[in-house]
């Protein structure tokens, strides 16, 4: 997909070789529905913090709930993403009901991470670079596969 993009703005003139242009993508969605089933879903990763906390999960529609995730993004090129977590067992627990999950679920699927956190866990984040996108994109190789051995 990042050729279509490149050759796109090549023909539109917005690209400039041999330069690299960074951006953050922010704002995801934390739900989504499914569809075939009409069920709503987690869109990504089910441990982020929602944006606007249980607030936000118990008076906005799922759909309108934005996650704490971010991509930093080069020259149509994904090198990494990211997250805040979700710290907050009573906020994690209506997330999940909102997916169609029920407690019980949650408590045996989950049972490390909800003891973990009801100990007080500190907010925290974090962001995982993909080493083999960025060789790529330093080497010009327009295939991920000729990066790794």
């Amino acid at each position: 997909m990042s050729a279509v993009r490149v050759e796109a703005a090549k023909r539109a003139g917005h690209f400039e070789e041999g330069v690299f242009r960074f951006c953050w993508v922010v704002d995801f969605p934390m739900f989504e529905k499914d569809e075939e089933t009409g069920k709503i879903d987690f869109s990504h990763n089910p441990f982020s913090m929602p944006q606007g906390g249980m607030d936000a999960l118990e008076h906005k529609d799922p759909l309108d709930i934005l996650a704490w995730q971010y991509d930093i993004v080069c020259n149509g090129i994904e090198l990494s993403s990211g997250a805040i977590r979700n710290h907050e067992p009573a906020i994690m627990l209506k997330a999940f009901e909102i997916a169609g999950y029920d407690r019980d679920t949650v408590e045996h699927e989950f049972a490390g991470m909800l003891r973990a956190l009801r100990f007080g866990a500190p907010p925290h984040g974090g962001i995982a670079p993909g080493i083999d996108r960025i060789v790529m994109l330093l080497a010009d190789e327009p295939n991920i596969r000729e990066t790794i051995s």
